[in-house]
């Protein structure tokens, strides 16, 4: 019987430390606290910019269960930033500063701390939205400007700089052009030819890193003109120089003025022509040729004549051109040093002064613009120097002043084709006609 109590006293002495072992009783192993564990913290972006904000991530458990508080001590460069945040505002750092978070989380009862691994702000890239060539529609008788819209920006605030690189039919090429916006940025109109492909590429670089954007532009093809000559020496050459210098391609006539039939060569693969009529006063172009001509500025081809077309026309044995004249002629002038003063505003007109004195020794037809012809130009001598007419869709120019007439007893500076304000109204003459 003694026996048997003794145990059943012992069974229950044990039952209810169990139960104070298991939370029934406050004393005890069951009142000590676990700290919280953090097993990672990181920053992102990797790659974090001036305009990035940095979010910091933490990977932090509790083994008792108990709810965990984080708090956040951002420095920048070693400063305090002053921000309990899981996230770094943009603006609190900036390029090649050094951003550091503390992160401590707390259980309640303890608390543990950890740094991030330091994260350095990059380098953002320049920004270059566009490029252009102009102008629009550039022709070769333009200068071309390799342009940026709008000014390149730079979000870490540095120094920006520009450099251009040209290619003419992919091949580099030195712009001779003075300086606009950025250095080399300005080809002449005088390196470009018809159907030329330009292209230009813009570098930025803000000293650490660049940006690149290009732009191309495919030029017209070139105005064809055909001289007509009265003689291949004298001061021809200088005016086939003049206009291949303005861009435009020059052909000359395979003989001279008085033996053209309008197939030698065939007017159909020009835009204009230069009709020179000087030292051959004496005789005149076959009906054919005249014919030619007239049916080419009817058909909108451009046509420019000199003196001694209206000479011929004036004592018929130019019958058939006069229907595209634009000067009539009473009689002739020369002389040392005529005078010119432009009277209408003109394309053909707009590139000389509006008076000049020609350079040397100088014959020309005195007379009058033809009926439907306007007067750009005068000289004291000449009467109507210079005068246009639109017949149709054709352009025609007419110059008081002579071709080649004379010139073999002149020095070459004394030519008529050598004075520059005769020549630049001439090379004017055919831009205009051949718009």
């Amino acid at each position: 019987m003694s026996i048997l109590l003794a145990l059943s006293l012992f069974a229950c002495k044990g039952e209810a430390y169990r139960d104070r072992g298991n939370g029934g009783d406050d004393s005890g192993s069951a009142g000590q606290n676990t700290a919280p564990l953090i097993d990672s913290v990181s920053l992102s972006p990797e790659l974090a910019l001036t305009a990035d904000a940095v979010l910091a991530t933490v990977q932090a458990s509790d083994p008792d269960g108990d709810t965990l508080t984080t708090t956040y001590e951002w420095t920048v460069d070693g400063a305090a930033a002053g921000i309990d945040s899981d996230t770094l505002a943009a603006e609190l750092s900036a390029k090649g500063q050094r951003v550091v978070v503390m992160v401590t989380v707390d259980d309640g009862t303890e608390t543990v701390s950890m740094e991030s691994s330091p994260l350095v702000i990059a380098n953002t890239l320049p920004v270059l939205e566009s490029v252009r060539i102009g102008p629009a529609g550039a022709t070769t008788r333009e200068d071309l400007l390799c342009n940026v819209p709008t000014d390149p920006t730079d979000a870490d605030g540095d120094t920006l700089s520009g450099s251009i690189i040209w290619t003419q039919n992919g091949k580099p090429v030195s712009p001779l052009g003075a300086d606009r916006n950025y250095p080399g940025d300005t080809v002449l109109a005088s390196q470009t030819e018809g159907d030329d492909v330009w292209s230009c590429e813009v570098t930025i670089s803000d000293g650490q890193a660049q940006v690149a954007q290009s732009a191309q532009i495919t030029l017209p093809p070139s105005k064809k003109v055909l001289i007509i000559w009265d003689d291949l020496g004298l001061g021809t050459p200088d005016l086939v120089l003049a206009l291949e210098d303005a861009g435009l391609t020059v052909t000359l006539s395979e003989t001279d003025e008085n033996s053209y039939d309008g197939t030698n060569p065939k007017l159909s693969s020009f835009d204009g022509v230069v009709h020179l009529s000087g030292t051959t006063y004496d005789d005149a172009m076959g009906k054919n040729g005249q014919q030619a001509l007239v049916d080419f500025v009817n058909a909108g081809g451009g046509y420019i004549h000199t003196e001694w077309s209206a000479y011929e026309v004036e004592y018929s044995s130019l019958s058939i051109l006069a229907e595209i004249h634009a000067l009539t002629r009473v009689s002739g002038g020369e002389g040392v040093g005529q005078d010119y003063s432009v009277t209408t505003p003109h394309p053909v007109v707009d590139n000389v002064p509006k008076s000049f004195t020609t350079l040397g020794y100088c014959g020309g037809n005195i007379g009058t613009a033809v009926k439907g012809a306007t007067t750009l130009a005068t000289e004291t001598t000449f009467g109507d120097a210079v005068a246009v007419r639109e017949i149709g869709p054709g352009r025609v120019v007419g110059f008081a002043h002579a071709a080649n007439y004379q010139n073999e007893e002149m020095d070459p500076s004394e030519y008529c084709l050598a004075d520059p304000n005769l020549v630049q109204m001439m090379i004017d003459a055919v831009l205009w006609t051949t718009e």
